[in-house]
């Protein structure tokens, strides 16, 4: 790991970077849209995710920038009056979503599995993991709408949202493989520093 901390902290901080910003416009687009976030940000995740495993070689790295760009999103106990579970939700989201791609990079390592089924599994695997989550602390009567609402709510969250994500991401591998392939530049420890204090500087803010 160390021979890659600048790669993994630069694309963890890009991953965070756009949680922060594609996150929040997506999130107010919402209002006349619903649903845009959810089919958009894990597909936006797996992209940093997929770029660090490659940049790296590590089958690890999804779970390394997960958890960087998570505590990035805990930077927003930075502000007075920050709501704990809006804070630690979406950063327990992001490292879940790290836990279930890793996991399916080294079960991919192993074995022949067709690229949808593992985007696919990707999916259901972290939102899953998610849901169980939702459920323990609707136990102790923390807000939890998504197991709280019915069975509709929480099959459309894990299953269909799960589906359309790997819709977007095929859609995106497969214009990716049309497009010239660019030479992997070695990123520097000023560039990674920078880019964390500018996603914490952006979490903050926004």
């Amino acid at each position: 790991m160390k021979k890659n901390l600048s790669a993994l902290l630069f694309l963890g901080a890009a991953w965070g970077i756009c949680e922060a910003g594609i996150g929040f416009v997506l999130h107010r687009m919402a209002v006349l849209l619903p649903g845009l976030p959810g089919a958009l940000m894990f597909p936006i995740g797996f992209y940093w995710m997929n770029k660090a495993q490659k940049t790296t070689g590590d089958v690890s790295a999804p779970l390394w920038i997960a958890a960087i760009a998570a505590t990035i999103k805990l930077a927003d106990f930075l502000i007075p009056g920050a709501d704990p579970i809006r804070v630690i939700n979406p950063a327990l989201s992001i490292l879940m979503e790290g836990l279930a791609v890793t996991a399916v990079y080294a079960l991919g390592a192993t074995k022949r599995i067709p690229v949808f089924f593992k985007v696919l599994g990707m999916g259901i695997i972290w939102r899953g993991m998610f849901a169980v989550y939702l459920y323990g602390i609707s136990l102790i009567d923390l807000p939890a709408l998504l197991v709280t609402s019915g069975m509709v709510t929480l099959l459309r969250f894990v299953l269909l949202e799960s589906f359309i994500n790997s819709l977007v991401i095929l859609a995106c591998i497969h214009l990716a493989s049309r497009l010239p392939r660019q030479r992997q530049r070695p990123i520097s420890p000023l560039a990674a520093s920078a880019a964390i204090l500018f996603a914490l500087s952006l979490q903050v803010v926004l």
